[in-house]
């Protein structure tokens, strides 16, 4: 399955406004510089000496963010070079990024600077900045806007212009998003998923593990594979004198396709994700100096982002429902959610492990029976809303995906680190989920 996800609409058609809302941004601070003129950081940042008043701790942060703005191209005399608007990349210095998190190619690094003296506090406390959070001033919300703004080009272009020439060309967009989604395959997602044929039988507060009839059971300690043959008949009595809660089938995982192509979507993922922390900064900033939601260039802004936060849903005015992209990576979603880890409580594992029945039949794995083959009809009057999951080892099987086997733990871990996270629309993240909806918003 190819997965399409447009960039370029997103880009260019803010870039325009970006410019002119940056030439702005400028001018303001530039008429500040010189209302202040006495101060000799001022005259240094109105003389272009970015480097002596960026690296002076005295000078303030406001005049330092600017300098660090000006070392990264985001001057006003910059921009007035003749052919500079047809070329950002090479206006501004523009280098090729190694990735999407690469703060320190390039101009970047100054960009990165700004943002983590007078950014939001979505940058400053990041591990980009790994600062402490701040309130800032109404001067540096103004160079924040700047700074966040420069990191949108910079990121946009050093990322996807292959060629730096300063153009976003259609097949730079569609060869990047293809390339990150080539690996994606739903071919026989629920094949490594067997029936343990063993139940989990929960009656009230107590917990057991029994066989596949319930004739022998042990009460549950701190893991789920252990052999129920050592028990009693507690299970039985349980069942005959109606008192188990719930009956969980437990399944084992003995191996999963790795969807990710050995993590090779992790850079989609991440260039989304910084193009998402950017846009809801900016989104920040306008409201903290007042620009009104109405605004033209916010109105823009937010079309844009709420085609990535989508929610993983369609389009849809009448009937919100899950695109058709999300239905098939959630059988993936689901086996990975909810996973337990080596960190994980004897008490946490309880609630780990766990996916719904109906989603297990209906998503994951049709071929799947909850029950053994000539189950009682009082084993099959028992309620089944969800379904344990334990994971392929090298000495048997185990609760801890990240002790599995080691090519389920690589399909496990890269899957996991597409997001584990539920989607809603407009909560401002970004998620995988929502991210290979895109074409359906």
């Amino acid at each position: 399955m190819a997965i399409k996800f447009y960039l370029k609409e997103l880009i260019m058609r803010s870039i325009f406004r970006v410019i002119f809302l940056l030439f702005i941004t400028l001018v303001l601070a530039s008429c500040a510089d010189k209302k202040e003129s006495a101060q000799s950081c001022a005259v240094q940042l109105d003389e272009q000496k970015y480097s002596i008043v960026s690296e002076n701790t005295n000078c303030s942060n406001y005049e330092r963010a600017s300098a660090y703005l000006g070392r990264a191209g985001m001057s006003f005399a910059n921009f007035l070079s003749t052919g500079a608007a047809d070329n950002l990349t090479k206006t501004i210095g523009i280098k090729k990024l190694s990735s999407p998190t690469d703060y320190t190619t390039g101009n970047r690094e100054y960009a990165t600077n700004a943002l983590c003296l007078i950014g939001a506090n979505t940058f400053v406390t990041s591990s980009r900045c790994n600062g402490s959070s701040r309130s800032r001033t109404s001067d540096e919300l103004e160079i924040s806007i700047s700074a966040n703004i420069a990191d949108f080009i910079y990121l946009s272009y050093g990322v996807l212009d292959n060629d730096s020439n300063g153009t976003l060309a259609s097949e730079e967009i569609s060869g990047f998003t293809q390339l990150q989604t080539d690996g994606i395959s739903v071919d026989g997602l629920g094949t490594g998923l067997v029936a343990y044929e063993r139940f989990e039988v929960i009656s009230g507060n107590s917990t057991y593990i029994a066989n596949s009839d319930l004739s022998k059971c042990v009460s549950y300690t701190d893991n789920y594979t252990v052999n129920p043959a050592s028990g009693d008949g507690t299970c039985a009595a349980l069942q005959l004198a109606g008192s188990v809660t719930e009956l969980r089938p437990i399944y084992k995982l003995d191996n999963m396709t790795d969807i990710t192509a050995g993590g090779a979507l992790n850079t989609l993922v991440s260039m989304v994700s910084e193009l998402s922390m950017i846009s809801t900064a900016l989104s920040s900033d306008f409201d903290n100096i007042g620009i009104s939601s109405e605004n033209s260039f916010r109105t823009q802004l937010t079309s844009s982002l709420a085609k990535l936060d989508n929610g993983a849903k369609d389009n849809n005015p009448t009937d919100d429902q899950v695109c058709a992209a999300v239905t098939l990576f959630d059988v993936m979603f689901l086996l990975v959610k909810n996973a337990a880890d080596n960190s994980t409580t004897a008490s946490e594992l309880n609630s780990e492990n766990l996916v719904g029945t109906s989603d297990l039949i209906s998503a994951v794995d049709s071929s799947l029976s909850l029950l053994p083959s000539g189950a009682s009809d009082a084993l099959k009057a028992l309620p089944m809303s969800s379904a344990r999951i334990v994971y392929k080892s090298s000495s048997g099987y185990t609760d801890s995906y990240e002790n599995a086997e080691s090519s389920l733990y690589e399909a496990m871990k890269n899957t996991r680190s597409l997001g584990t996270d539920d989607s809603f629309k407009g909560d401002g993240k970004v998620t995988f989920r929502e991210l290979i909806c895109v074409a359906e918003n």
